[in-house]
């Protein structure tokens, strides 16, 4: 009886050790499972905008903490617009995305311009005053902002950076992990970053080549997390 109690004990000791590392390791890689989920939705709405000829709306709307694909159909009525794809994100206290990170003071490089992604009022009826970001995938290949109105009248080719960061637990002004999502407004590609600390570079955001099931290109494994 005396060696099944220790036995018992030992296996809820190592149990509570691996439920707390498990628990750390899931924490570090949230901006990379946000990063991967979002990249996948830019995918499905430039494939889609190709293949259809239609512009593709992707908000990503942090009021309701998701992000939203929606056909516009006819682009000059917005009553038609219909919503294919709703996927919830992570909690923006785990993960951030309205803002390059504190602590960080570059971008990634690209060969054209992708500024940092803003947050404003959304003039859409899916989320009319929400805090959204606008990416609408043409079927040129191309991507434009919201436009000035529901139908996006006089919207202009951008490219934008969207960072994905998770702040540290005891300074929330600091990232523990950083990524970024580019977008080239002239084609439509998009590409995941990796910010690496360890890094010697001047610039240490680099190309993370993973693919995601749209065939984005996402990259290597650096890892950025400073303990």
């Amino acid at each position: 009886m005396v060696e099944l109690l220790i036995v018992l004990t030992v296996i809820t000791i190592l149990t509570g050790i691996s439920l707390f590392y498990l628990s750390g390791h899931e924490r570090l890689f949230r901006p990379d499972e946000e990063a991967l989920k979002i990249i996948d939705i830019f995918q499905e709405a430039r494939q889609r905008s190709l293949t259809q000829r239609e512009t593709m709306r992707v908000e990503i709307d942090l009021t309701d903490n998701v992000v939203r694909l929606i056909d516009e159909n006819q682009p000059n009525t917005a009553d038609d617009d219909r919503l294919i794809r709703t996927s919830v994100l992570i909690p923006q206290a785990e993960v951030k995305l309205n803002s390059r990170p504190p602590d960080i003071a570059t971008n990634p490089t690209e060969l054209m311009p992708v500024p940092i992604a803003v947050f404003k009022p959304s003039i859409y009826p899916s989320s009319a005053g929400h805090d959204v970001c606008t990416f609408r995938f043409q079927r040129n290949g191309s991507v434009v902002n919201e436009g000035t109105d529901a139908v996006g009248s006089n919207a202009t080719t951008t490219g934008l950076t969207l960072f994905i960061w998770s702040p540290k637990q005891n300074d929330p002004n600091q990232s523990e992990i950083a990524r970024a999502i580019t977008v080239i407004g002239a084609t439509g590609s998009v590409r995941f970053w990796e910010y690496n600390r360890n890094l010697t570079d001047a610039n240490k955001w680099k190309d993370s080549r993973r693919s995601s099931i749209y065939g984005g290109q996402t990259g290597g494994s650096n890892s950025n997390s400073n303990s």
